[in-house]
């Protein structure tokens, strides 16, 4: 775990969905495989998704299905929305909400997902109390890595409070740039192979390995 000075607790936190909270990737790869052979089309090999999780949803369905892309879309959607109990939260992740919802930290999520999917799986991993916004796919002018959904989410919570108090807690390039973009600091879930490159380039208040570790680093604060 690495970090830089945090002095205080934020004002507010704002969260990816997909592989930050969500252990999502098998269950993505699993619904891009389904779509794949549906279409005709090979399933992916082995970490072969890796180069494709979570890229904005208009560059990843042209670049995955080519011409079917909007078919694709339809028949992902439907494997989402029949599957989405399947879906599970990282480890220990419950506990760090709590750290921030029994402060009185207003939370919300700012994904590439769409909205509709993630509040369907929100429901069914029981987490939909602790997130007063929802920011999905297409819903700001651009999606991640531009800060638009970020600057929207914070738009309809009213919050007023300067960047710099706000968190944003991300496991991609898209959401370190999300926050550098806003001036948000980052809190970086690692576990990508350019994981060093990317903590050199945008450089996050704090990188952690698991949410044990973050939850002794904010509680030390």
């Amino acid at each position: 775990m690495s970090q830089s000075n945090a002095k205080k607790l934020p004002e507010a936190v704002f969260w990816d969905w997909d592989g930050t909270i969500a252990d999502s990737y098998s269950f993505l790869n699993d619904a891009h495989n389904h779509t794949l052979v549906k279409l005709g089309f090979n399933a992916f090999e082995e970490d072969e998704y890796k180069a494709y999780f979570g890229k904005p949803r208009d560059v990843l369905y042209p670049t995955i299905y080519k011409e079917k892309h909007l078919e694709a879309m339809e028949i992902f959607q439907e494997y989402v929305f029949e599957n989405a109990h399947n879906v599970q939260v990282l480890p220990h992740v419950k506990p760090v909400l709590e750290f921030f919802a029994d402060r009185g930290i207003p939370m919300g999520i700012v994904s590439n997902k769409k909205a509709n999917f993630i509040a369907e799986e929100l429901r069914h991993t029981g987490l939909a109390d602790f997130f007063q916004i929802l920011i999905g796919a297409g819903e700001a002018q651009a999606d991640k890595p531009s800060g638009a959904p970020l600057r929207l989410a914070l738009e309809r919570t009213s919050i007023t409070t300067p960047p710099e108090n706000i968190w944003y807690v991300g496991d991609t390039e898209n959401d370190l740039a999300c926050a550098n973009d806003v001036g948000c600091p980052a809190l970086f879930l690692k576990g990508h192979a350019d994981t060093d490159a990317l903590l050199q380039k945008y450089p996050p208040l704090i990188s952690f390995d698991n949410y044990s570790q973050l939850r002794e680093f904010l509680v030390a604060i």
